[in-house]
C-alpha cells in the first residue's frame, strides 16, 4: 500500500473591515468632491420633519415621533420598540386614546400589551425607551375641523381629570450630546392643532412650538445603520461615468472593492446589501443609471449650479424602492434593529424626473406597470390597424 501525500486544504480568510475604517473611508471620499457635493452627501444623515413639535437639522437616529396606526400596520410588538433606545414617542390620536381606556378600566382589559403600556406610560420625564402622547390635530385628506372640535372638548375635560400639561422640552434635564436622546428631557402629555373651516384655529402650543421630536420617516436606529446606508450610497457614486472629474480611476478601483466588499458581508432582513441593492438594477455595465428613465448619471447632476442645462428635473437626489408614503416599517432580527425606509439596499441616487415618473412603484412594480400599458397600447395600435385595413378594402 502507498501512502500518497495528503493535499493541503487552502483556507482563504477575508478580513472583514471594521464599521469605524468604513466611516473613515467615506469621509475621505466625500473629502474629495466640490462643496455642494459634500454638502449633499453629509446631508443625508438629516432628520425631516414632523408634524408635531419638530427639531430641525438633527440626526435621523434622534428621539422619534411615531404614529400609532403605522406601529399596528408595521406589526411592531412593544419589545421591538424598545430596541430604539434613543427614544421612541407613541402618537395616539385622542379617540384612539378614549377606546383603548375605555378597555382597561377596572376588570376588563384589552389583553393587549402594547395598549396597556400606552395607557400607563403617556407623557415624558421617563427613562423608558417608549412614551406616549395623545393628540388631535387635522386628519389627511379631510379639509374641515368639526370632528376634532369635538374631540378638543372631551380631551380638556380629560386633562382636568388627569392633571395633563401639554408637551414641553426640559433644557435642565439635558445631558450634554443628548438634547434629541431618551425621554427624559421632556415633559408633558398632550398636543392638539386644530385649524380649518372659518372657525378660529385651536393650539396646545399658541406659540412658539418646542423642538422635540423628530419624525419616523427616514429614521436609522443605530450609528451602524447610517453608516450602511451612506456605504451603499457612496458606493454607487463610485460607478458614475465620470467620476474621474474628482477621483481617479485607481482610486476609485481600490474604494470600490473595499466598500464592496464591505457591503456583502453586511445583513439586513437576511441578504447582504450588496445582494440587496441588485433588484435596483441602477448599475449597468459598471455605469450608474436611472433604473426609470434609463440615462446614465453624471456627477454634474449632484450639483445644481453644475447639472447639464441647468434641467431642474436633471438634478439628482436620494429616491426609494420601497415608497416612504408607504409608512413602512420593518424589524431586521439578525440586527435586532427597526428599519425605516431609509435602509441599504432601498435608497439609490435618481434624477427628479425619475423620482416624479416611479411614483411610489418600486422599480420592479413601475416596469410591470410600463410593460401592462405598453401591451394594451400595442393591443389597441394593432385592432385600429386592422379596422383601417377592412375599411380600405
Amino acid at each position: 500500500m502507498v501512502n500518497l501525500p495528503k493535499k493541503e486544504t487552502k483556507v482563504i480568510i477575508v478580513q472583514m473591515i471594521s464599521v469605524k475604517a468604513v466611516k473613515g473611508i467615506i469621509g475621505a471620499i466625500i473629502k474629495k468632491f466640490p462643496k455642494n457635493i459634500r454638502t449633499k452627501l453629509k446631508n443625508i444623515n438629516k432628520a425631516g420633519i414632523c408634524d408635531v413639535c419638530p427639531t430641525k437639522r438633527v440626526s435621523q437616529n434622534s428621539r422619534i415621533s411615531l404614529p400609532y396606526y403605522i406601529i399596528r400596520k408595521s406589526g411592531l410588538t412593544l419589545d421591538q420598540l424598545k430596541t430604539y433606545t434613543n427614544g421612541v414617542v407613541i402618537e395616539v390620536p385622542f379617540r384612539e386614546y378614549e377606546r383603548i381606556r375605555k378597555f382597561s378600566v377596572g376588570d376588563i382589559t384589552s389583553n393587549d400589551e402594547l395598549d396597556e403600556y400606552i395607557i400607563n406610560n403617556i407623557g415624558g420625564e421617563t427613562s423608558n425607551p417608549v412614551a406616549a402622547i395623545v393628540t388631535i390635530r387635522k386628519e389627511d385628506g379631510y379639509s374641515g375641523s368639526s370632528v376634532q372640535r369635538e374631540d378638543l372638548v372631551r380631551l380638556k375635560n380629560e386633562i382636568v381629570v388627569r392633571g395633563w400639561e401639554p408637551v414641553a422640552y426640559n433644557p435642565e434635564k439635558t445631558i450634554k450630546g443628548k438634547k434629541n436622546k431618551g425621554n427624559a428631557n421632556w415633559s408633558g402629555h398632550y398636543y392638539y392643532k386644530i385649524s380649518g373651516g372659518s372657525q378660529q384655529s385651536l393650539k396646545s402650543h399658541p406659540n412658539k412650538e418646542p423642538q422635540i421630536f423628530t419624525t419616523h420617516k427616514g429614521f436609522m436606529s443605530t450609528d451602524k445603520i447610517i453608516v450602511d446606508v451612506m456605504t451603499s450610497l457612496v458606493w454607487q457614486i463610485l460607478h458614475i461615468f465620470d467620476i474621474d472629474k474628482f477621483i481617479t480611476t485607481e482610486d476609485v478601483l481600490k474604494y470600490k472593492q473595499t466598500l464592496e466588499d464591505y457591503l456583502k458581508n453586511t445583513t439586513y432582513l437576511g441578504k447582504s446589501c450588496y445582494e440587496s441593492m441588485k433588484k435596483l438594477e441602477n448599475i449597468r455595465d459598471g455605469k450608474l443609471i436611472s433604473p426609470i428613465t434609463q440615462k446614465e448619471i453624471s456627477i454634474n447632476a449632484f450639483d445644481k449650479e453644475t447639472v447639464d442645462g441647468g434641467y431642474k428635473d436633471e438634478i439628482v437626489d436620494i429616491s426609494h424602492d420601497d415608497a416612504v408614503n408607504k409608512n413602512n416599517i420593518r424589524f431586521c432580527p439578525e440586527n435586532n434593529v427597526m428599519l425605516s425606509d431609509y435602509f441599504p439596499g432601498n435608497l439609490f441616487w435618481d434624477t427628479h424626473l425619475g423620482n416624479m415618473q416611479q411614483q411610489s412603484f418600486t422599480v420592479k412594480e413601475y416596469w410591470a406597470e410600463m410593460d401592462e400599458r405598453s401591451a394594451k397600447r400595442n393591443s389597441w395600435l394593432l385592432a385600429a390597424s386592422v379596422a383601417q385595413t377592412n375599411i380600405v378594402d
